[in-house]
């Protein structure tokens, strides 16, 4: 039987988680994981450039995966693609009604296990996609990929095999999705939306109109090197660029 979860315990369960977080990083930054949390938009290549990054750093990305960590948290037997139809997304409350009534996951529930999912996932190197990541984790290397609207419309043509018309209305519908999430979630974390939009709020943002996916995970890249000190063959990573 499905167990609704109060917003003010969410609420209550997200300050405190990042709170916890906050100090550990500041008492222990020298030993602190070392994050990359990469927001993206639908079609803007997000997915090419962490495979490049996956591929150079040899660290694992989490995107549907964090699903599989959100299960693993509830303890209450539920499954990854029970947590799907309300990923990156926000009920409105007759939809988190029906949730209930059906014994389905419902906004409360995910928004309660998210921070727990992050920041278990946050005790290994790693690169996170999406899911606001970069609010929970702002000692990580924040990321933003955007491309304008026609480019990603191409992009999503191309990849999903859809119409022109298809794929407009995904973007949307996607976009739409994404900013009630991001929305909901600052607010849950007290924190100002319009912050979250601004791109001084990203350590790197990179369109990819006119500057390809390799190149651009090749900037992401050298930023990490810089910020923590990796050590890496860029000739290595340069001969692997020329072949792709």
């Amino acid at each position: 039987m499905h167990i609704p979860v109060p917003k003010d315990l969410v609420e209550k369960a997200v300050k405190s988680f990042q709170a916890a977080m906050q100090m550990k990083q500041q008492q222990a930054h020298q030993q602190s994981k070392r994050m990359i949390t990469i927001s993206r938009q639908l079609g803007s290549g997000g997915k090419r450039i962490t495979e490049l990054l996956q591929q150079w750093l040899d660290w694992p990305v989490w995107d549907k995966e964090i699903l599989d960590v959100l299960a693993s948290q509830s303890h209450l037997g539920y499954q990854k693609k029970m947590f799907e139809a309300v990923d990156e997304k926000i009920q409105d409350e007759i939809e988190s009604l029906v949730s209930l009534t059906l014994g389905h996951i419902d906004k409360n529930a995910y928004l309660y296990l998210l921070p727990k999912a992050i920041f278990l996932i946050a005790q290994h190197d790693a690169i996170i996609i999406g899911r606001g990541a970069h609010l929970f984790l702002p000692a990580s290397l924040k990321v933003r990929i955007k491309a304008s609207f026609p480019v990603r419309v191409e992009n999503v043509m191309r990849s999903a095999g859809s119409s022109k018309q298809e794929a407009q209305e995904k973007i949307r519908a996607v976009d739409q999705e994404r900013e009630a999430f991001t929305k909901e979630l600052c607010r849950r974390l007290g924190k100002p939306y319009a912050e979250s939009k601004n791109h001084l709020h990203y350590d790197l943002e990179i369109s990819t109109d006119t500057i390809r996916m390799e190149t651009a995970a090749l900037l992401i890249l050298i930023a990490a090197m810089e910020r923590f000190g990796l050590k890496i063959d860029l000739g290595k990573v340069l001969k692997d660029m020329r072949l792709s």
